[in-house]
């Protein structure tokens, strides 16, 4: 292809991608060629270095200003995520650190997806990505962020919480948890209310006894949403941090198994 023509054609499939993404579909509907058509096209221009193909359907598009074959950067692995693992929103450790409840930083971005993953850690267009799969992603709790023109679902302080809650991986582990839900309660980010609007769609039963504990000890004024745990947390026992191993007390109440220091008194 013509070095003038392939620029040209960049342009105008650049005016309609999204983070710097591309879509097979937006090709189609942009260039008003067949889809089998487009394909082909969308396949010459990655040859020729134009175009770096994501995943099956979609590409990331290289600057204008740069020249053919230079790797290209995708600038924002938020907006990779949306494209690849949708539904999905971005929870987790990245969705902490997002709402400044967390300094911690996490080489990847976790994402939390409907979709049946082969694999949990995935490297997509230089970005790397830890997937959680999460069959329930119409409950609720998430918020649009916009970054690079690209609109991105990521959970609400609330939902980060209850996801951390019932998923302590997510946030890096129980001591993390700790962390975030003393962050959020000393910061104002959150409210009683609130909590209890997104408890009563998103916790589990396993989620609502690690919640009830780290409010007793941590948001003693939280009462509603104490009250509310207290009575659907059902029954049974779970470990605070189940990846943690060690010597532990029961806190009967919550049904809970404290191995992960929550407050001074807390063993």
């Amino acid at each position: 292809m013509r070095t003038d023509s392939s620029r040209a054609l960049v342009a105008k499939l650049a005016a309609v991608s999204s983070g710097g993404l591309l879509s097979l579909d937006a090709a189609v509907d942009t260039l008003g060629a067949e889809r089998n058509a487009t394909s082909r096209r969308l396949s010459a221009l990655v040859r020729h270095g134009w175009l770096m193909r994501v995943r099956r359907g979609l590409y990331a598009i290289r600057p204008l200003e740069s020249a053919p074959h230079t790797p290209i950067a995708v600038e924002d692995p938020w907006a990779v995520a949306t494209r690849t693992f949708e539904p999905c929103y971005i929870g987790g450790w990245s969705a902490a650190g997002h709402w400044h409840l967390t300094e911690q930083l996490f080489r990847s971005t976790l994402v939390v997806t409907g979709r049946v993953l082969r694999a949990r850690d995935q490297v997509v267009g230089g970005s790397s990505f830890h997937c959680v799969r999460d069959r329930a992603l119409a409950g609720g709790g998430v918020t649009p962020v916009w970054r690079l023109g690209a609109r991105i679902e990521v959970s609400t302080v609330e939902r980060t919480l209850l996801d951390a809650c019932a998923h302590p991986d997510w946030v890096g582990g129980g001591s993390q948890l700790v962390a975030i839900m003393r962050t959020a309660i000393e910061e104002r980010l959150l409210t009683p209310a609130t909590l209890l609007r997104e408890a009563r769609h998103a916790a589990s039963g396993a989620a609502l006894g690690r919640l009830g504990l780290l409010l007793e000890r941590l948001w003693g004024d939280a009462t509603i949403v104490l009250d509310f745990a207290r009575a659907q947390r059902g029954t049974g026992y779970v470990l605070f941090d189940p990846a943690v191993r060690r010597k532990c007390r029961l806190a009967s109440r919550w049904g809970v198994w404290m191995n992960v220091p929550i407050a001074p008194d807390a063993a």
